[in-house]
């Protein structure tokens, strides 16, 4: 398949942040309004109840999930390039039945250890029969992310972003009212709910034009042997950052109590779901586009250095305005106890620029397939952010560990690159970097700004929302100069 041209490419990377960030907008008002419930019905007590059952519940997928979502749209995508449907039949055959045995294994591992996890991570055996009903929500997410992978690696963005913009609707409608009505003894049976009407309607907006293919079990686990490897690399270095979360949290839990909990989670979600939208928007288009071009290095460069210059076009302007209106937002979202979350925000907000260009490097381990090398990368930056948190906490409390998230990414930046750059000869450019300096300056600014003169604050908003809409304009018709 023909490789887009410049103009074409920044086009590719707008349309598919305006397809899914409006995806993410939805999911996020559905997030909004279940926070809110639990919030005001549950409390801080509440939040990190609900905090500690889904790091356990993602610690046990991280380390029974085999990496299959991931490693599976590599391995999809490039069958769609290749337009050759025999091997995307195969593909697809295998992603589904190795979707059934994650998660039946997922469900397993969980019930067998609900004792231990309920012992370890709330100090009593009250919770045991919580986890082994949300075993059942393992097999759920499964089936689903298979669904969703098929769907991402064929480029069906339109399909998968209706699937997951009325799978959160759906999700938010039969989960929220057992909050009201049961209060915390609503949580377990709203978080399986939640995962179920997720995969319903995912299993509606199947792609049911990809013919089964008839091979066997046997041919299922022999064929399927590259991409699960490289799953399974992904698979440890997802449950050690799983692992260290909730390592993290459950030494927070165990040092101040499930409230200092529920405000690290909060603050946490913030970052990472909120103001890291833009992540989640770019990845379902660019790990399949990066995928297809994975034996080209000169391209490879390409791709990465325009998406990391169009993340921080994106994300200057976002950043700024999250720090002029961080108080409005936690009070929307939480309840004027989460101020205390404030240092955190203010601090954590500034790694995002370096977030985005380490995030874009990184994907080319995935896209070339190097599960040694993304590993290594991802146990080497988990031990320091962990490292970090804890040191954070000790000595500053939450604006520490916001401070930590800032520090980490850059410390993963120069290890990604250093390692990108020695192996594939990849370099993002110097636009990518020069936008990538400009977003972290406009951080700085009004961070200062901010906590100085606070209406300076408001002008460097407004500027860097005024001149990223101008270039990203500029570049969406083909007219950047230089």
């Amino acid at each position: 398949m023909s490789q887009p041209s410049d103009n074409n490419l920044y086009r590719v990377i707008t349309k598919a942040a305006a397809i899914f960030g409006g995806v993410q907008v939805v999911s996020i008002l559905c997030s909004v309004i279940r926070t809110k419930v639990i919030a005001v019905l549950l409390g801080s007590v509440g939040i990190g109840i609900i905090g500690l059952y889904n790091n356990a519940i993602e610690t046990i997928t991280a380390l029974t999930g085999l990496g299959i979502r991931s490693s599976s749209v590599r391995e999809i995508s490039e069958a769609h390039n290749r337009e050759d449907d025999n091997e995307l039949s195969r593909i697809v055959t295998i992603v589904r039945r190795w979707s059934w045995f994650v998660g039946l294994l997922g469900a397993v591992v969980l019930i067998t250890l609900s004792p231990l996890l309920s012992q370890y991570t709330f100090g009593d055996d009250e919770h045991i029969w919580g986890f082994v009903w949300l075993s059942c929500t393992l097999l759920f997410n499964a089936l689903a992310s298979g669904e969703q992978a098929i769907l991402q690696g064929t480029k069906q963005l339109k399909r998968l972003a209706r699937c997951s913009v009325y799978g959160s609707i759906a999700a938010l409608i039969v989960s929220v009212p057992l909050y009201y009505f049961m209060g915390v003894d609503g949580i377990v049976p709203s978080l399986i709910l939640y995962a179920a009407a997720t995969l319903i309607v995912t299993l509606l907006y199947k792609d049911r034009t990809i013919e089964q293919s008839d091979i066997s079990l046997q041919q299922t686990v022999h064929q399927g042997r590259d991409m699960v490897t490289l799953g399974v690399f992904m698979t440890v270095s997802s449950f050690i950052t799983t692992l260290f979360s909730y390592i993290f949290a459950a030494y927070l839990n165990a040092r101040s109590g499930e409230a200092t909990v529920g405000y690290y989670q909060a603050g946490f979600t913030l970052m990472n779901k909120y103001v890291g939208l833009i992540f989640t928007a770019m990845a379902m288009e660019y790990y399949p586009r990066l995928s297809g071009v994975a034996n080209d290095n000169v391209s490879l460069s390409q791709y990465v250095g325009k998406q990391v210059e169009m993340m921080q076009l994106m994300l200057a302007p976002i950043i700024a305005i999250f720090i002029v209106l961080h108080p409005i937002m936690v009070q929307l979202l939480y309840t004027s106890d989460f101020f205390t979350i404030n240092g955190y925000l203010l601090l954590a907000i500034q790694g995002i620029s370096f977030k985005a260009i380490s995030w874009s490097i990184g994907f080319v381990l995935l896209a070339k397939g190097s599960g040694k090398l993304y590993f290594i990368t991802e146990l080497l930056s988990d031990t320091i952010t962990l490292a970090l948190n804890i040191v954070g906490y000790h000595y500053w409390g939450l604006a520490g560990v916001g401070a930590s998230y800032t520090i980490g990414f850059i410390l993963y930046l120069i290890i990604i690159y250093a390692v990108c750059r020695h192996n594939y000869h990849i370099e993002p450019g110097r636009k990518a970097w020069m936008a990538t300096a400009i977003t972290t300056l406009i951080a700085v600014a009004t961070l200062v700004s901010y906590l100085y003169v606070r209406p300076l604050a408001w002008i460097i908003t407004l500027a860097a929302t005024t001149a990223s809409g101008i270039l990203l304009y500029r570049k969406w018709k083909g007219n950047e100069m230089g």
